[in-house]
């Protein structure tokens, strides 16, 4: 028997679930945290059986947490799709950069195809914005440099890929949105939902390699259907930083439009000035800002780096810096989910650094 008590935090999860765990391979699923046309999301760990001598303690037997994408039925019983994926989740497995969700495992279970990716225990940055107009609070311009930064350090990485071959590819995220920079609570910031990737073409010595988007943040190109480069991945992130600084929506429909309104606007390129909302933000940030969302793609930065080199002026923190103020900031904002966090964390529940 193990001396370790099961952590309350743990206890509660569970009891929540009662009869209804399920097992599924080598993991157990907490709960259901998201669903789409193609796909589900949990909430799970891998678990271990105790060892045969009785000396296995809790934190043994309980990895860390993970988040498991399965495949619903109507979509693992297509062949072609299901084929696709594991070329693709083969894909994503090879991304591994410090400022992107890692993805560690992908198999198949009975027929339903999944993947595994790392859990980071915070939240989406759609949140954060959600939580911060809430408090009618605003976003600190230096922290949202900060964020957006380390996600462009994880597209440059992306958008060169070199394979165990030495072949480089292009993986294009093209679904780049609040929704998918997740924050934890150490304050570092990741870019996640390259699990289930689609491979455009492959052609000479490259590769494009893209994911769907949401609607307002997709790019002109998007909207109209055409090819797809780099480029795509940099307007949707310059839409991301636009409404970090001003606090507001750029692309939304609005009360009695539908999408295709929305899709209208992008394409046409009426992007309003960030000083109509913030008068005294500096010339060349909003230049940087205008540039990525150029409806030319001709017109806006030519790579991640290059606009990562031109927002590198206002990004006045150090790495060290901004981490700490966004877990200070997250943890203000967040109280409840921080105390688990921390009670998590102290029972070697989560994953470590």
């Amino acid at each position: 028997m193990h001396n370790d008590p099961i952590p309350l935090s743990e206890i509660g999860r569970i009891a929540r679930l009662g009869p209804k765990v399920e097992v599924f391979g080598d993991y157990y699923l907490l709960d259901r945290v998201g669903v789409g046309g193609m796909a589900e999301v949990h909430r799970a760990r891998r678990f271990r059986l105790p060892s045969a001598d009785g000396k296995s303690t809790m934190k043994a037997l309980y990895e860390p947490l993970v988040v498991l994408k399965r495949l619903l039925p109507e979509a693992a019983a297509n062949p072609d799709f299901a084929d696709n994926f594991v070329i693709e989740t083969d894909i994503a497995r090879l991304l591994d950069h410090p400022n992107i969700v890692q993805t560690l495992d992908s198999g198949e279970v009975e027929g339903a195809f999944f993947l595994v990716m790392e859990y980071v225990s915070g939240v989406n940055l759609n949140t954060l914005l959600g939580r911060i107009a809430a408090r009618r609070q605003e976003m600190p311009q230096e922290l949202a440099m900060h964020i957006a930064c380390r996600v462009l350090d994880g597209l440059v990485y992306a958008h060169s890929l070199k394979l165990p071959s030495g072949r480089q590819i292009s993986v294009i995220h093209r679904d780049v949105s609040p929704h998918n920079v997740f924050l934890d609570f150490n304050g570092r910031a990741k870019l996640g939902d390259f699990g289930v990737v689609h491979i455009d073409e492959m052609a000479g010595d490259s590769a494009g390699v893209i994911v769907t988007g949401k609607l307002g943040y997709l790019s002109p190109e998007q909207v109209v259907g055409a090819s797809l480069d780099e480029r795509t991945d940099l307007f949707s992130l310059a839409t991301i930083l636009w409404e970090c600084v001003t606090g507001r929506r750029l692309f939304y429909a609005k009360p009695g439009e539908q999408d295709m309104d929305v899709m209208k606007r992008i394409r046409r390129g009426h992007i309003p000035d960030p000083r109509d909302y913030v008068p005294q933000m500096d010339d060349g940030l909003v230049d940087a800002i205008m540039t990525g969302l150029k409806q030319k793609r001709e017109e806006r930065f030519p790579t991640a780096k290059a606009m990562r080199e031109a927002l590198s002026p206002y990004n006045t923190w150090s790495d060290k810096e901004g981490s700490k103020a966004l877990a200070e900031l997250m943890a203000g904002l967040f109280e409840q989910e921080h105390a688990l966090f921390v009670q998590d964390q102290q029972h070697g529940l989560l994953p470590s650094d």
